[in-house]
């Protein structure tokens, strides 16, 4: 049994938080300080502080959606997430499934830069900010679960095996990501 420092966080996941929760609050500080300065607060600027926000407590909440999350059974999320079964064997569809998965997280981020701008645009900061994270964390998700369906067919091989598989998997939708963003911006 694992010891808890702050309700059902463990010791990593209470310093984890404790730590992201101190930079967004000095953050935040930093931000307010400047708007009781009487400064203008542009856009841009209202934009970035929303979003980091978010982000950060996207972040600091982890660990409590992971508690909750185990209270739904894990063959339920085997069937949603359509998990090999051991003795599956790994054939070129599993291969195009995953990069296609991959495109379409990378297709998510261009869609993200894109029309992020134009919301940014439109709407003003706060909307754009809680509209780019919303996309940005659906198509994390996304990648990182497709990345979870491709290496679990890794998972009956040796060690060495899976984690070189896990390791240029994981390459690939960073690389997917990245050329997303890249592509947009």
């Amino acid at each position: 049994m694992r010891k808890k420092i702050i309700g059902e966080y463990g010791v990593i996941e209470a310093i984890v938080s404790v730590g992201v929760f101190s930079f967004l609050c000095y953050f935040n500080w930093l931000f307010f300080i400047k708007v009781i300065a009487g400064e203008t607060i542009e856009q841009h600027i209202l934009f970035m502080v929303i979003f980091i926000d978010l982000v950060c407590l996207v972040i600091m909440t982890l660990p409590y959606l992971t508690k909750k999350s185990e209270n739904v059974s894990n063959e339920k999320i085997k069937i949603f997430l359509d998990l090999p079964e051991k003795d599956s064997r790994f054939t070129f569809s599993t291969i195009s499934g995953f990069l296609s998965d991959q495109a379409l997280a990378s297709f998510l981020a261009t869609v993200l830069i894109f029309t992020g701008k134009e919301v940014l645009a439109t709407y003003g900061g706060a909307i754009a900010a809680v509209y780019v994270v919303f996309l940005f964390v659906f198509a994390i998700v996304l990648g990182s679960v497709s990345l979870i369906r491709f290496i679990t067919h890794f998972t009956k091989h040796h060690g060495a095996f899976y984690a070189l598989a896990s390791a240029l998997s994981a390459g690939v939708m960073f690389a997917f990501f990245n050329v997303g963003l890249k592509m947009a911006a």
